[in-house]
């Protein structure tokens, strides 16, 4: 049995609202009408709901991090710093749980092969690279940023697939957005939907104590 995992709501937690008020302490407070960064604050948006063509385009890799930054000052008040801009993008990012970590290192120690499949941003990369050392036990991981494809398209899946040589019947992949999971499916991935920790961490722990 193999695990695919996404990261954000399912390995690692977020709450978007963080970002939403940090950002809204850094703007300018005028109409901003045609500003390409408005779409940025929205809860959607920061999720990568594909309403924000920033993120998006900042998820595939098509855009730099400086040049995002430089798009987010153009909402924001006079004086406000680019390091300012980063620190609220990175708000919604919460601590790695140690559960979370130990859980990760259960699969490692008992070779159950583990991958990662995230629509992600090259910050976002960074701060987990730091913060979530467990993430380096995955057999492979597969950044939205790095493919320059992004969930649902069936590529990032096909990608997975090409690139490990997993069968999906045989891979649990776990996911908080039903569309992603919709797309999985048709790979023929057994998916469980992420509502919460509860929903998806117990049947990693089955999986774990059937490989002891």
């Amino acid at each position: 049995m193999n695990f695919l995992f996404d990261l954000g709501h399912v390995l690692i937690d977020i709450e978007p609202k963080r970002t939403l008020q940090a950002f809204a302490a850094l703007l300018d407070g005028k109409p901003s009408g045609d500003n390409a960064a408005k779409p940025l604050l929205t809860a959607d948006g920061l999720l990568g709901g594909h309403t924000s063509r920033l993120i998006d385009l900042y998820q595939l890799g098509q855009i730099t991090t400086d040049r995002f930054v430089d798009t987010a000052l153009q909402a924001c008040r006079k004086g406000v710093t680019r390091q300012q801009v980063l620190d609220a993008w990175l708000a919604m990012l919460l601590p790695f749980k140690p559960e979370k970590a130990q859980l990760l290192r259960q699969l490692h120690e008992h070779h159950i092969p583990f991958y990662i499949l995230s629509n992600i941003n090259d910050s976002h990369v960074l701060w987990t690279r730091t913060n979530c050392p467990e993430l380096q036990l995955a057999s492979g991981i597969f950044f939205s940023n790095e493919m320059h494809i992004a969930k649902p398209a069936q590529e990032a899946y096909q990608y997975v697939i090409d690139q490990t040589g997993i069968i999906p019947s045989e891979t649990f992949y776990i996911d908080d957005l039903a569309p992603n999971l919709e797309a999985g499916q048709r790979f023929g991935f057994r998916c469980l939907q992420a509502t919460d920790d509860d929903a998806w961490m117990p049947a990693v722990r089955k999986v774990i104590e059937e490989n002891k």
